[in-house]
């Protein structure tokens, strides 16, 4: 049994509007304003300051070549790091569809380094730096190879992978 003398229940954003109503009304529009640049600052520029870059590179070139069976040939590509981060180590991965034994990966013919697990990783790549890598390849078999390439740092795929031919004569 309620008395006439019971205070109603608050109204919801009460206190929001009270801070409100002590604003002056001068000064609304100006705070208005500020606190949506200021949303619109944190909600898109903000981001892009405190977010860590990706690792992005790809293979540049190599355009299809050809070899003989049994003798060495050599195909250059190109990695182009598009991505603004130091990608270290840089690895180029490459998957063949006929018998191929890679002799040796160069890297911006400095670095030699040999052919492990469908992979060689030499040096760094610097942001939005393309190197020179040249792998020299012994053709096993003729026919055409086709040559799935890919970069990578390690064995994590930072890229997408192309796929070129390697059109293979008899010896």
């Amino acid at each position: 049994m309620g008395t006439a003398l019971e205070t109603p229940p608050p109204v919801r954003g009460a206190r929001l509007k009270a801070a409100y109503q002590r604003i002056p009304p001068a000064w609304r529009l100006p705070l208005g304003l500020l606190t949506l640049f200021v949303f619109a600052f944190s909600s898109t520029v903000l981001p892009l300051f405190l977010l860590s870059s990706t690792e992005r590179a790809e293979i540049a070139g190599m355009q299809s070549s050809t070899g003989v069976v049994g003798q060495s040939t050599s195909i250059d590509l190109g990695v182009d790091n598009v991505g603004d981060t130091l990608i270290r180590p840089i690895c180029v991965g490459a998957l063949f569809d006929l018998p191929v034994q890679v002799q040796k990966v160069t890297f911006q013919g400095l670095d030699t380094v040999p052919f492990v697990d469908g992979r060689a990783c030499g040096g760094a790549l610097s942001g939005q730096e393309t190197i020179s890598v040249v792998m020299t390849l012994l053709p096993q078999q003729a026919g055409t190879v086709h040559v799935r390439l890919v970069a990578s740092k390690g064995t994590k795929e930072i890229g997408p992978a192309v796929v070129r031919t390697l059109e293979v004569a008899p010896r």
